[in-house]
């Protein structure tokens, strides 16, 4: 690429640069943010599976105690009687450009079933299993969110691997070789004047 040693180059070269370097400094902020934003996401999302985990056991192993108490049939047919409808509505939520998926609205509607066939075990059972709705549908939000914020993160590291190896560089060098070629010709005109200077004397002493 053939460079235009000219002033007008280097001023242009240098609001490129700086441009560059601004563009560089925001986009290191955004990384920044979005990987602390990626590890309170990592780390909810971590305690939520803990809590679940524990919710799970403790209403599995009240189904199995339920169905040893009325039978695997009988716990089977109640289960057919639930009819409790679930309404789930998401919202996006924009963090630092990046579109990410918020819970709006979830509405548990009750179900119904037999009070007078249902042991405690069951109606324990099917308490448990309700609590932990909400945070199946939660998990869900972190894990799409985290996914989202991993993508931008890699997108936001190679833009901003880019301007600070190639592009920042490469305008620099540009830079400093229009900078120098100008001095270099500025020399040149200088000792140019000055040999003129000097044969304009003589002519001047010789007349």
């Amino acid at each position: 690429m053939r460079i235009k040693p000219t002033r007008m180059e280097l001023l242009k070269t240098k609001k490129r640069l700086k441009l560059a370097e601004k563009g560089h400094k925001l986009l290191k902020e955004k990384r920044d943010t979005l990987v602390m934003e990626f590890f309170e996401t990592l780390k909810e999302i971590k305690e939520l599976r803990e809590s679940l985990g524990e919710k799970l056991w403790e209403a599995d192993k009240q189904l199995v105690l339920a169905e040893a108490y009325q039978g695997e049939h009988d716990v089977e047919r109640l289960a057919i009687g639930l009819a409790g409808n679930t309404i789930v509505s998401f919202r996006t939520k924009n963090i630092m450009g990046v579109k990410v998926p918020e819970l709006e609205k979830l509405v548990i509607e009750p179900e119904w079933y037999s009070l007078m066939s249902a042991s405690t075990y069951l109606e324990s059972a099917v308490s448990l299993y309700r609590q932990v709705t909400p945070d199946f549908i939660k998990l869900v939000e972190l894990q799409l969110k985290l996914k989202k914020l991993g993508d931008e993160i890699k997108k936001t590291k190679r833009r901003v691997n880019a301007l600070e190896y190639i592009t920042i560089p490469v305008l620099e060098d540009i830079k400093k070789e229009i900078a120098f070629k100008l001095e270099e010709m500025e020399r040149e005109n200088f000792t140019r004047l000055k040999k003129i200077k000097a044969k304009a004397e003589k002519r001047n002493e010789a007349s």
